[in-house]
């Protein structure tokens, strides 16, 4: 469906505020964003593993944002903010969504048939414990990349890819974590990075590239490039001036 193209992945690491994101609504720039992100930048296309529950409910009311949610969420109800910030939930499921496509999800990591099956793996099943050693671990972001390159983007540039979490600087937008889900949390960027640098070679044989536009990130398995260069290679193909004059003659 995007044969060829580049996308931006937009995950949600303190760094993304830090970013001029008024670039990403260049014209030939396609974006996906995951979980909360949606609420920093308003990109063409989202996804999540997590309840429905726990993502900003005006993000799954948006007609203009395509939506890639597990087939298991179809009927999870949404939540809404109360003036105060009480949480309660929403009179909507997800099944009455706009712009909302299911998708298959596993839980049994193979970096040998990650870009080959016809499920959306997003890690190991807490019992279960893959050829790298690892036990458990599951991410969005193995979705979104699995997402992106099924989707026929052969290039995706890493944005807000921090991988490294503290409790004073958790996310790009407002919200606490506790001591343990920090822990947790970078106890999974070590365990992707393993990952990554299995699905490398692979992704390498399909012709699939990732970089990484952060510039100081705990992630390793990919090169680095800046972002506004990869800004302006994405948006090269769109980018030459427009005359209007001449398009309507015979």
């Amino acid at each position: 469906f995007y044969r060829g193209r580049p996308a931006f992945l937009v995950l949600s690491g303190p760094s993304l505020a830090d970013l001029d994101l008024g670039q990403l609504t260049r014209r030939g720039i396609v974006t996906m964003g995951v979980n909360n992100s949606w609420a920093v930048h308003r990109p063409t296309m989202w996804t999540c593993v997590d309840s429905a529950g726990r993502f900003i409910d005006t993000g799954w009311k948006d007609p203009g944002i395509l939506k890639f949610a597990p087939m298991s969420l179809w009927n999870d109800r949404l939540r809404i903010q109360r003036p105060g910030g009480t949480m309660a939930p929403s009179a909507f499921r997800v099944r009455q969504m706009p712009s909302v496509l299911l998708y298959r999800r596993s839980e049994k990591f193979d970096p040998e048939r990650f870009l080959d099956e016809d499920v959306v793996c997003w890690g190991n099943h807490t019992s279960v414990t893959d050829s790298l050693g690892i036990k458990g671990k599951r991410s969005v972001m193995l979705t979104a990349l699995r997402l992106l390159q099924y989707l026929g983007f052969r290039t995706v540039y890493l944005i807000g890819a921090d991988f490294r979490m503290t409790p004073e600087r958790g996310y790009a937008f407002d919200e606490e974590r506790s001591a343990e889900a920090v822990r947790h949390n970078n106890v999974l960027y070590e365990s992707l990075n393993q990952r990554f640098e299995s699905l490398r070679p692979h992704f390498e044989r399909h012709r699939f590239r990732v970089m990484i536009c952060t510039e100081v990130s705990g992630l390793t398995a990919f090169p680095h490039m800046p972002f506004a260069e990869a800004v302006a290679k994405a948006g090269a193909e769109c980018g030459k001036p427009v005359d209007t004059k001449g398009w309507y003659s015979s």
